[in-house]
């Protein structure tokens, strides 16, 4: 069996306690969750809610980057995280497709100081 490691575009970290809210029309409340990783492509969070579904789609997301500040962008649900992830069905995985440059600039900076590389 050959075993294939998966590559990644952009350098991703993890991260704890960070809220991060989404928004739609097509969403009666919006949805929040804990944000478990972040990368310049994209992030996954952890719904707070178990019972608040988010098909995918395109969303607006909300959130605060500690030292760094708010961020605020449209993103694309992309679907959430199943296989061997305890929980899985609780992640969810999205994109970045309309970030202004001035948070696009956060990101980097908040995930060069906080990679192990």
């Amino acid at each position: 069996m050959n075993h294939v490691e998966e590559q990644r575009e952009y350098v991703r970290v993890k991260v704890k306690s960070i809220l991060v809210s989404l928004v739609s029309s097509s969403l009666k409340t919006p949805v929040t969750g804990f944000l478990r990783d972040i990368s310049l492509g994209g992030l996954k969070i952890q719904k707070i809610s178990s019972t608040a579904q988010v098909p995918p789609g395109t969303y607006d997301c909300q959130f605060v980057l500690p030292n760094f500040g708010k961020i605020a962008s449209q993103v694309e649900v992309v679907g959430s995280s199943g296989g061997n992830e305890k929980f899985g069905d609780l992640y969810i995985r999205m994109r970045f497709i309309s970030i202004k440059d001035e948070d696009r600039e956060k990101i980097v900076n908040f995930v060069s100081h906080n990679s192990d590389n």
